[in-house]
């Protein structure tokens, strides 16, 4: 089915309908190599190094309409008839991706690190209950957070898009159950360099990014991003390859599947995070073995530039050594 993609951008020159052009022409060109290579894995399985004329699926730019900023690019979509080899939109793939790239939202921001008056945390931080409540009326179509201070706002559309994530890819298990362990490795190695490519269209030409899928009438967010979060993104470097890790898990949230670890002996904390689409599967082996006093984990390593661990993807448990 058609479906629209629009890449949304808000604050600073966007404001006035105007970007930065090289920042802007980095985004699309990083965004552009995505989507192509995010179509040929859905046809096939696998992506090219180099996109040629063959290997280019017809994905065209919309006219833009006006607004902050906005990017618009459509996707054809499948037919009942092609032989692909993953029947899914580019919207669930691009949450696929993120959702193993883009570090999930966690208890500090959850728990109100920002008050009312758009102070940091303290007396009058926004609770998690309150968070939760503005959330749930996002997502049911009511507008809730003109009148808010813009970092609880960020914090809502973060979580908002977070959630319409979670639902895409807890609606396409099944299809996105053909995606193994090796394809996901090269789809992770292939994504994160191009997703930190384009954020940076944050350092000037706009404050926030929201990607945003538009398909019978329906628009939901996919992925929203801040300064801070593409910072973040520029400068992480995900592993390619899986590496077991032993810890002890000091903090878990079962339902987005957050969570910290202890290493290298109690000396270093670091978070995780569970992909949604493996939460289900993952969760209670989890817990069982949190009773234990380490648990084996086979994790995606995200560093910083000097090489440090920051953070970790969770994707597997193993038996605890004895």
């Amino acid at each position: 089915m058609p479906e629209t993609l629009t890449f949304h951008f808000e604050g600073a020159l966007a404001d006035s309908h105007r970007m930065n052009f090289y920042e802007s022409a980095r985004f699309q060109y990083a965004a552009a190599r995505l989507m192509v290579k995010l179509a040929q894995f859905r046809h096939a399985g696998r992506f090219v190094q180099k996109i040629s004329a063959k290997s280019n699926f017809d994905i065209q730019l919309a006219s833009q309409s006006d607004g902050s900023f906005n990017i618009n690019v459509e996707d054809p979509g499948q037919s009942s008839t092609d032989d692909e080899f993953i029947k899914i939109s580019l919207a669930d793939l691009i949450a696929y991706v993120t959702e193993r790239i883009v570090e999930k939202i966690d208890e500090t921001t959850l728990n109100g690190t920002t008050n009312l008056d758009g102070d940091e945390a303290g007396a009058g931080s926004v609770p998690t209950a309150a968070i939760d409540h503005l959330v749930e009326e996002q997502l049911a179509g009511r507008a809730v957070t003109s009148d808010l201070p813009p970092s609880v706002q960020d914090v809502i559309k973060r979580r908002v898009a977070e959630t319409h994530r979670e639902q895409r890819l807890a609606e396409n298990q099944s299809a996105i159950s053909r995606i193994d362990f090796a394809r996901s490795q090269k789809l992770i190695a292939m994504s994160a360099p191009l997703i930190s490519e384009m954020a940076t269209a944050l350092r000037q030409s706009a404050d926030t990014l929201e990607v945003r899928s538009s398909a019978h009438g329906v628009t939901r967010p996919v992925l929203f991003l801040d300064r801070k979060m593409a910072a973040d993104i520029e400068t992480a470097i995900v592993d390619e390859a899986i590496t077991p890790i032993l810890g002890d898990i000091t903090q878990f949230n079962k339902d987005n599947g957050w969570g910290k670890l202890k290493i290298e002996n109690g000396s270093k904390t670091v978070s995780f995070s569970i992909p949604y689409d493996i939460l289900p599967t993952m969760k209670q082996k989890l817990i069982d073995n949190m009773k234990k006093d380490l648990v084996y984990l086979q994790t995606y390593f995200v560093r910083d530039r000097s090489g440090d661990v920051v953070r970790l993807i969770a994707v597997g448990i193993l038996p605890t050594p004895t």
